[in-house]
């Protein structure tokens, strides 16, 4: 008899306890909680930020949870989902996991049902912690083959990203086996079909942004649906009907078992120092390195040479719309922003710095040499525990030459951000928009997640009066 595969991950989800959990990953979810937020306070200046918090007042509703960054009125707990999921990636600078970004999800949702709920602490960081385990398994099983990308067939990280959300929700609500079966058949239905067009040419699009949105109130809503109740659908991720037909050529059944409660995926997330791209994060860090080792102006570069050849994030930005989703997958673009301003914040997005003539002509002094690796050959070397090795090399005009060669920049599991750089992350977000006293409560707050008896106290920080 076939294996129910999707009981057998309910079961597990719904068996997560707080007191299993170790240390290792408490502290990561609590370097997560201040990421995420620190990520989406960072990005108010940005204009799709004001966009989707206006778009949920408007909409109105029963106040139940905080949209972060905003003027503290609350709304209904699956609209803040969408405004936080949202505002947690428009500038790309929360997690990546294996498949995506998972934390736009878990911890949007875990909070915003954490306030409606008043949870404790400890039960915000058990949803987490269940919205990681679950997603990444989901997501690895449903991994389609190179060949079915090849043919121009689309990755699914915006449709397998509902389950972050979902579950985490699912947790929230402390439901039973059953009922998370029935939540992974409801989250099955609401999952987008793939569709990201957002990483093809020089024209991206920003809708990208706000469908972490989208995923994280998807979620909510088919906790919600599954709580009022519902027939069936309970084999979601099982049989050759199952959630991976709508996303690919092949199913790892595998995955949906692997290693429960031996192996904590969450800790394998990696942390973006830098708002940029994932990939563009290692040329970031190699820059940051030559800058340290030689402080430099960018009329005293004659070229910058970096390998290896990443095509989807070697474009020239002049050529591109100018949008800020294009400007984030720009390796030429994001360096040079770094060049003329260090300190790595909104204004490196801003309208003005896109449409930067200076910046814009920039582009001409890159020269991308070595082998060529496709996103999909990058996202392997991950998996497997590594990262792409990447040189940096600028070369003046009075005939010198800086060099670096890194493979793990900060915040990937092998060189993560311990709790108080995360803490100093966190107040580098922060600090432009957000009082210092509050900033260190928020920072307080979080450190001591396993002792807040209502989560309400830290959402409500979130806020900006």
């Amino acid at each position: 008899m076939e294996k129910n595969y999707t009981a057998m991950l309910s079961e597990y989800i719904a068996g997560i306890q707080y007191e299993q959990l170790p240390q290792e990953v408490l502290d990561q979810v609590k370097r997560l909680t201040l990421h995420v937020i620190g990520a989406s306070i960072g990005a108010l200046p940005i204009e799709q930020t004001q966009k989707a918090i206006n778009m949920v007042y408007a909409k109105g509703g029963v106040g139940e949870a905080t949209v972060w960054g905003s003027d503290g009125k609350k709304v209904p707990a699956r609209e803040a989902a969408f405004a936080n999921g949202a505002i947690s990636d428009i500038m790309d600078w929360e997690d990546c996991h294996w498949t995506g970004h998972a934390s736009a999800g878990a911890v949007p949702v875990a909070l915003a049902m954490g306030e409606k709920l008043k949870l404790s602490g400890k039960d915000y960081m058990t949803a987490v912690v269940a919205g990681f385990e679950g997603y990444t398994r989901i997501a690895m099983a449903v991994q389609p083959s190179k060949e079915f990308l090849k043919v121009g067939s689309r990755w699914g990280l915006v449709s397998w990203q509902i389950f972050a959300a979902s579950l985490a929700a699912a947790k929230a609500e402390k439901m039973n086996a059953h009922q998370i079966q029935q939540v992974l058949g409801a989250s099955m239905y609401n999952a987008f079909a793939p569709c990201n067009r957002h990483s093809d040419g020089l024209g991206k699009s920003d809708i990208y942004h706000f469908s972490h949105g989208y995923c994280a109130r998807n979620g909510v809503v088919a906790a919600e649906i599954t709580k009022l109740g519902f027939d069936n659908c309970t084999t979601a991720l099982d049989g050759p009907n199952g959630y991976w037909h709508k996303v690919s050529d092949q199913q790892d059944t595998s995955w949906y078992t692997k290693e429960f409660g031996t192996h904590w995926y969450i800790c394998d997330t990696y942390l973006k120092h830098w708002p940029t791209n994932m990939w563009v994060q290692t040329p970031m860090e190699a820059l940051d390195e030559i800058m340290k080792r030689r402080p430099f102006k960018l009329d005293e570069v004659e070229k910058i040479r970096i390998s290896p050849i990443v095509p989807m994030i070697c474009n020239d930005y002049s050529k591109s719309t100018l949008s800020p989703l294009d400007a984030q997958f720009s390796i030429p673009y994001c360096l040079t922003a770094y060049i003329l301003d260090h300190t790595m914040s909104a204004k490196w997005f801003s309208k003005e710095m896109r449409h930067n003539e200076t910046l814009m002509n920039a582009s001409m002094l890159y020269e991308f040499f070595g082998p060529t690796k496709n996103p999909t050959d990058c996202f392997d070397e991950f998996k497997a525990g590594s990262f792409p090795e990447v040189t940096v090399e600028v070369y003046f005009k009075d005939g010198s030459c800086e060099s670096k060669t890194m493979r793990y920049p900060k915040g990937h599991p092998l060189n993560n951000f311990t709790l108080p750089e995360q803490y100093d992350h966190f107040r580098l977000c922060c600090k432009p928009y957000m009082p210092a006293e509050q900033i260190e409560k928020i920072i307080t707050m979080v450190d001591k997640l396993e002792e807040m008896d209502d989560v309400n106290k830290l959402a409500e920080l979130c806020a900006i009066h």
